[in-house]
Parts: structure tokens; sequence; C-alpha cells
């Protein structure tokens, strides 16, 4: 690299903000003037709501069984991309870098201490405004041209300026946590680039309870309780909500269609019928259930609500419900309540180095893009891998 050279990166989220570390990290800092711009008149905001309920940054898993997880890409490209700049490498980040401890939890994810996102948003963002990265707040992309070698980008602000850059780096974002579709989507229409319509992901299911179960369950939790789908199975808690059941079970398989419950994960159903016959009163099986097995409140509701007489009067019909109990996920939640989203701009359209293949020098990361990932440290983790990875395919373009 000779000469200096102007790069536009887009989006704050992690990716965007990624991004723009490895690109101040490098040896060429001195020859590079780095530009982050944001529509929103604060940075960060998807890290922010990501952190809202308890910053989990990664998980403690092998890059192999990281990239099973991820939808989108081949496996060997998750694998290679995560070995690039993977757990390990954005867990030092913030301890060497942001001076942050981290620790792993029961649940196998790493959090930040401290517990909150905005800690490690301010620090994040002084950390680069240290290394002369220029921040732009309320400046939307309208428009994006290229001419020989010069990219220009339009943004609205109180009026639209353009400016030139050498290279742009696009993190815009997808259609979780929105009010209506993002803009950007009838930019990229307009350029003959192909879109897969957004969907939700990692976001709640609806089901049909009935009254007289919510008035007793509504926001009470089904502890450790295995959920099984045709997309899985996964061990957590879920919540009785007034439209369904959100948590960790349903985020990673939910689906719509039929489900089973296993409300007692730890025991078989030899195991429920050996402790149940542990009582000399003659108890009916609901009141053995109630008195003997452990259930959670909103478990005991279930059985009693959801169930016919039939079942709830035969021991081994119960016993068998218990451990696979049928439910109908009618559909998911809405995108304004999804953690995240499937859909955005086609792989197809962006080469294995994040480049827009009919333009070139302009790279794409971040939800934007159609890949998916369930939640507990996946999303967060390849959001941050791909701006490592869209940084280092900006420097060897030169």
């Amino acid at each position: 690299m000779s000469k200096s050279k102007r790069i536009a990166i887009i989006g704050s989220g992690p990716a965007g903000l990624m991004a723009a570390t490895q690109l101040v990290l490098s040896p060429h800092l001195s020859l590079l003037e780095i530009h982050l711009f944001e529509k929103r008149s604060g940075f960060g905001r998807k890290l922010l709501i990501a952190g809202s309920s308890g910053l989990n940054i990664s998980h403690e898993h092998s890059i192999k069984d990281f990239s099973d997880h991820y939808e989108g890409w081949t496996p060997e490209f998750w694998r290679n991309t995560l070995t690039a700049f993977g757990p390990k490498e954005w867990i030092s980040f913030i301890e060497s870098q942001l001076g942050m401890e981290t620790f792993l939890g029961t649940s196998q994810r790493y959090f930040v201490k401290e517990m909150k996102a905005s800690t490690l948003l301010k620090k994040w963002t002084q950390f680069l405004e240290e290394k002369g990265v220029i921040f732009h707040s309320q400046s939307a992309l309208s428009e994006f041209t290229k001419k020989d070698e010069t990219i220009s980008l339009t943004f609205n602000h109180d009026e639209s300026t353009t400016q030139e850059f050498d290279r742009v780096a696009l993190f815009l974002g997808g259609g979780s946590w929105e009010n209506e579709e993002p803009k950007w989507v009838e930019l990229f229409k307009s350029k003959k680039i192909n879109l897969i319509p957004f969907e939700p992901s990692n976001v709640g299911y609806e089901v049909a309870w009935n009254e007289k179960f919510l008035k007793e369950a509504e926001g009470k939790p089904l502890k450790k309780v295995i959920l099984e789908t045709s997309k899985g199975k996964k061990m957590g808690e879920l919540v009785i909500t007034q439209y369904g059941i959100e948590g960790t079970p349903v985020y990673f398989c939910g689906m719509k269609g039929q489900a089973f419950l296993d409300l007692k994960p730890d025991l078989t159903e030899e195991q429920i019928l050996i402790k149940l016959n542990q009582t000399k009163e003659n108890l009916s099986p609901m009141r053995r259930v109630k008195h003997l097995l452990g259930l959670s409140e909103a478990a005991e509701a279930l059985l009693f609500h959801h169930t016919t007489n039939e079942i709830k009067t035969d021991l081994h019909k119960l016993i068998t419900t218990i451990k696979k109990f049928p439910i109908t996920l009618t559909q998911p939640r809405p995108l304004l309540e999804a953690i995240s989203s499937k859909g955005g701009l086609d792989l197809k359209e962006v080469s294995s180095v994040f480049e827009l293949k009919k333009f070139t020098g302009i790279f794409c990361g971040g939800e934007m893009l159609d890949w998916d990932a369930p939640t507990g440290g996946f999303l967060i983790q390849a959001c941050v891998s791909q701006g490592a990875a869209v940084a280092r395919s900006i420097l060897t373009s030169f």
C-alpha cells in the first residue's frame, strides 16, 4: 500500500465495529482514513439490544462445533472464517484492548463480567476514536455508485451529501427489531442485486393455550425441559406467554408445526413410575405427580389443563405424556420481536471474501446477509468474525 486510502464502514453493530478494529490494528494504519457511518443518532443499537438481558459474547465450542450451528455458506467456510478470527481472538480483544474481564458461565457461554453492553460499547468506540476512526451519526446511506476505482456514497442527513472512498464495507443490518423493512433493501433491488425475504429467527412461537391454563401459568417458567421439533431438540427454560412460548429451546429449534416437550428429562419413564409408586397413600395419578415428581407450577398446570381426563386418570399414559407432551407451534412472532433474522442479501451475490460481485471494492457482512444462527453467543461471534474477515479482504485488495 503506497498511498493513503479512504475507507467507509456503514453500520455500527458488532460486525462494523470489528471491521474498523481490525483496520486500526493493521500495520498500514498510517495510510488509512477510516470513516464509520451510522443512520441513527447513537451507535451500536443492536449490541445494546443483545446485551439487555446479560451480554453473552461467545460459546465454549470447538471451531467444528461452532460451524455446525450455522446455516448459510458451507461448514468449511464457517470453519475458515472462525479459525482466522474466532472466540479466542474475540475474547482476547475484549480483555487486552478494552480492559474488560470475561468469564465462562455454566451454560458454556462466555460473558463480559460487568454484564453491561453499554460499557463494552463505550470502551469499544473510545478505543476506535483514539485510533483515529472518524464517526458520523445520523447518516443513512441512500445511494452508492462506482466509477473506475472510486466509490461514491450519498448519505441523507439534514441534506444529502456525497463522499468518495477507495473501499466500502456495508454492515446495514437485517430485519429484526425493525418496525419496517430496512431502506437499503430497495436500494439493492434497484441495482439488480438479489435478495431473500426476511424472516424472524431466534423468536418466540405462538401456541393456542386455553384461558384457564393462562390464568395459572402466564409468565411462569417451564424449568429444565427439552423442546423437540423436526429441526432438533434443545434443553433449557421456556416461559409461558399469553401468545405462546419464549426461551432458548424455542429459539434454537422452533419451527411451525408439531412439537414435543419432555417435562422431566432427568428421569426415564421407568424411573418416573418407580418414583410415583413410592407412596402408600391412595392418590390419583395427578396428585402423585404433584406431590412426588417436583415439576414446575407451569408444567403441572399444563398437564392439568391441556390433557384429557383419560390421560390424567391413567398413570402410565400420564407418564408417557410427561415425557412427550405434544404442542403445536402455530407461527413465529413478528420480526419486530425477533432477536435476529434470516434472509437478506443472497450469498450468491458476494464472493468468498465478502465482496459484492457486481460492485468490486464494496464488501458486505453481518445480519444483512442471508445466514442464520441460534442465540447464545453464536450470533455475535459470527458477526465479529465476519467483520474481521471483511477488514482482511479490504487490506489485501489494495
